[in-house]
């Protein structure tokens, strides 16, 4: 698929009127909106609208900073939806809600319209009793019940439930903004910072912390529902932490961030761990980001925030450095599933510099979000002004850009067509993915968020896979084999 996609761009590029290129800009997208200096999280909807959250000036509110936007499918800013403050933080559609991490605690907005929802404040309940009081805030998690894991080091004042007071780094609240008293929280001697669900309903986390429980941990853990440590998974991560993670078909795991393993000097960006934690071998873990070439230091100044897996061997990942291994790549760039840099994207000069909106001297560009629209378009965000992708270039993109997908114009190089089958749809307990093309068959199952909520192989052409788990919604299906990627929608009922 590689060399396919590689044919692709040439002959795309031979004869524009045609066809696009994939993983160009698509600039009929474009924000109208004057923002400094960043925004943070991209939520693509099925109508190719977006919403997005960030820190930017808003007008409504005296040009106070924090907000959460909604792009309409040409770029501007749907002026029928509120402009008001919002977190700096992921996005995570819930029923009619959008949950965010705010001020350490969950937060809820109305997607209809986009105003925040009152009658959820998870401070101003849980105070003065039993006093949770404002901290460090990481991320958070909506279960299916409607209920919200939240991570971070936050302090309980009084005895709540089965909880005595003390520092915690994982809690939860119901669906009333109320403490979970039922829940055990857990306790770590530093910060959690980073949440991510994956297979068996189990949990990665990470953050700055030695011990999770008093037992001396490593900076990625993974844990059970209930919050207890998973002891089949273990990391020698000694400092630093994720900022990014996705779980491969096979259990692996791709983790971005900062990190330093014990007994190596090295800091890392991009690692890939075995189902059980350990540093995977046959992965390129030392590959070299900087933020300038040949210099060392400076190593935790910048990070790797976004990964997207492409699902034809391919990934993208995003953050605020500007060279891997040597090679000018400002912010983003295309790498294969072992790690290595890849030349057939994003050679040119990347993320445009941008500043703060009350500071025109200190200058800084990189991508916080990475996440597949419905239609497989990409939408990319961060700190930038104008974008430059090598092959298309637009001074005029600010903070947000829209991106080909690898469908566009790729059923043209394909012959014979081969087609995939997704049924039930909508379903339930069960789905199923057939396809006639021979051969194996690799499917990713994304949520609306672009995580990978299910990944699976099969070497007959055929998967049934167990969605008892997943939440109601719409949901992206990968289909790949060795003709190509198929993208299709699937809906949980």
């Amino acid at each position: 698929m590689k060399q396919l996609l590689l044919a692709g761009l040439a002959l795309f590029w031979a004869s524009p009127g045609e066809a696009q290129v994939p993983l160009t800009l698509d600039t009929s997208f474009r924000s109208t909106f004057v923002l400094y200096p960043f925004l943070y999280d991209v939520l693509p909807l099925e109508d190719g609208s977006v919403v997005a959250s960030g820190i930017f000036p808003l007008p409504a509110n005296g040009f106070g900073p924090y907000g959460l936007l909604k792009f309409l499918p040409n770029g501007s800013i749907d002026e029928s939806w509120a402009l008001e403050g919002g977190p700096n933080a992921a996005i995570h559609p819930h029923g009619s809600y959008f949950y965010l991490s705010g001020q350490a605690f969950p937060k809820r907005y109305f997607q209809s319209t986009g105003d925040f929802d009152y009658s959820f404040n998870v401070g101003s309940t849980n105070y003065p009793y039993p006093g949770l009081g404002i901290g460090n805030g990481g991320e958070i998690y909506v279960q299916e019940d409607g209920k919200v894991l939240f991570t971070g080091e936050l302090p309980l004042a009084q005895q709540y439930g089965i909880n005595a007071p003390g520092y915690y780094s994982l809690l939860r609240v119901n669906t009333d903004a109320t403490l979970d008293s039922t829940f055990e929280f857990r306790q770590t001697d530093g910060v959690i910072w980073s949440l991510e669900p994956t297979t068996q309903s189990r949990f990665l986390v990470s953050g700055e912390y030695n011990t999770y429980e008093g037992i001396p941990a490593g900076r990625i853990l993974r844990i059970w529902p209930d919050g207890s440590l998973d002891t089949t998974f273990h990391t020698d991560i000694v400092k630093g932490f994720a900022t990014a993670f996705f779980e491969q078909a096979n259990g692996r795991i791709i983790a971005g961030g900062h990190f330093v393993m014990a007994n190596d000097p090295d800091t890392l960006h991009l690692i890939r761990l075995m189902p059980d934690g350990a540093l995977d071998p046959s992965f390129n873990n030392h590959t070299d980001y900087k933020l300038l070439p040949n210099l060392s230091f400076g190593d935790f100044a910048f990070g790797l925030y976004a990964t997207l897996p492409l699902g034809n061997g391919t990934m993208l990942v995003g953050g605020d450095f500007n060279y891997i291994d040597g090679q000018l790549r400002r912010g983003i760039a295309l790498v294969d599933t072992a790690g290595n840099l890849l030349n057939m994207a994003f050679t040119g000069q990347g993320c445009g510099l941008t500043h703060d909106f009350n500071d025109d001297i200190d200058f800084f560009s990189g991508v916080s979000s990475i996440k597949m629209a419905p239609d497989g378009s990409i939408f990319v965000v961060g700190a930038f002004h104008g974008f430059d992708d090598g092959t298309v270039s637009d001074t005029s993109m600010n903070m947000i850009c829209k991106l080909h997908g690898l469908s566009v114009g790729i059923h043209e190089l394909e012959q014979p067509v081969w087609s995939v089958r997704v049924f039930p749809n909508p379903g339930t307990e069960l789905l199923n993915i057939e396809t006639d093309a021979t051969g194996s068959i690799q499917v990713q199952v994304f949520d609306r968020t672009g995580r990978m909520a299910l990944a699976a192989t099969s070497a007959t052409g055929k998967i049934q896979m167990d969605t008892s788990r997943l939440a109601e919604g719409l949901y992206i299906i990968k289909s790949s084999t060795n003709k190509g990627s198929r993208v299709s929608k699937w809906t949980k009922q």
